[in-house]
């Protein structure tokens, strides 16, 4: 493979223009060649406003050109599965927004399809590639503040109200889980280097975004022992977005932290005393597209990889039977 990656997108919508077909144009090892819509003029504009080459309104027609190499899937989450197996299968590498999937054996078939086809598949967790989930992981990982025994965050949104594809069930999955939790579960077993083992959740569905939750309370005990306890909404006005994290040696608070949109602070304290960081808020898809398209080209497994996805359609799964069966679930890997 040469010193570029010729990427391909399918969807357009917000979270693309905003942020991935920016990154793309702004990261030298990115060629942003095609891009998919339902509506071809919407393609043709897109093509315009960000230099792709190429605008199409069928993705196997996209999937056929040699100029692409790579596809990042960006799509309503029921179609994740089947267009990173349709990816794969063209012997495209995918870097696929979150969710992988809706379920476990979609995630598994989409997982294994890419391990088939010998092409890397990527999840676009940017949350962890945060510096402060980097640095945090690391004093962790040193025993900077001893053994963790409890972790209290929240990631939120503010208040949304969704009257498309993801107030819907069959097509988005869950709620607040899928839209924003996923984040923090999935930063959380880099910061704990650990998995989830058991979960007991609690939803808000509310009436304002039919049938998925919006505010969800979650606990969760990791293998290494550590409990968390964790407030992912897209509901309540003027939210934190702090974690807390209590070892046995000190503590490590980061406000404002746990979505990517502003600047933070952490604070860790032990028994030397505590010392306080500022924190920008970085361009963190920039950052998960261009960590990917490194990976690639350097024939290493993308971060997050294919099997992160899979990790958190399992962890998702069992927060899903928790809140419906109202009880504690074990996690099943």
């Amino acid at each position: 493979m040469g010193d570029t990656l010729g990427w391909g997108v399918i969807g357009i919508g917000n979270i693309v223009r905003s942020t991935i077909a920016p990154a793309m144009m702004a990261e030298p090892e990115c060629d942003l060649v095609a891009a998919v819509s339902r509506d071809q003029g919407r393609a043709d504009d897109f093509a315009r406003e960000f230099g792709a080459r190429f605008g199409y309104t069928d993705y196997d027609e996209m999937l056929a050109n040699p100029d692409v190499q790579a596809v990042f899937i960006a799509t309503p989450n029921l179609f994740h599965p089947e267009q990173v197996i349709a990816a794969a299968g063209a012997g495209k590498h995918v870097l696929c927004d979150k969710p992988l999937a809706t379920n476990v054996p979609d995630a598994k078939r989409a997982l294994e399809a890419c391990a088939d086809a010998g092409v890397k598949l990527g999840i676009n967790f940017h949350n962890r590639h945060l510096p402060w989930v980097r640095d945090v992981s690391r004093l962790i990982g040193e025993g900077i503040i001893g053994e963790v025994r409890m972790v209290q965050l929240q990631v939120a949104s503010g208040p949304r109200h969704y009257d498309n594809w993801r107030s819907d069930p069959e097509i988005a999955g869950l709620g607040s889980v899928h839209n924003v939790g996923v984040h923090g579960l999935d930063f959380l077993r880099v910061l704990l280097h650990s998995e989830p083992v058991e979960v007991m959740a609690m939803f808000d569905k509310g009436t304002a975004s039919g049938e998925v939750e919006m505010l969800a309370l979650i606990q969760l005990r990791f293998g290494n022992g550590a409990l968390v306890q964790y407030n992912a909404n897209e509901t309540l006005r003027d939210p934190l977005n702090d974690i807390v994290i209590y070892g046995t040696e000190g503590r490590i608070v980061g406000r404002s932290f746990t979505r990517s949109r502003s600047d933070g602070e952490l604070a860790v304290l032990t028994g030397s005393g505590e010392t306080i960081t500022r924190y920008p808020a970085p361009e963190a898809h920039r950052l998960s597209v261009a960590a990917f398209t490194s990976a690639v080209l350097a024939g290493e497994e993308p971060n997050a990889s294919g099997l992160d996805g899979l990790r958190s359609a399992q962890v998702c799964e069992a927060i899903a039977r928790s809140a419906n069966e109202r009880r504690l679930v074990e996690v099943v890997y």
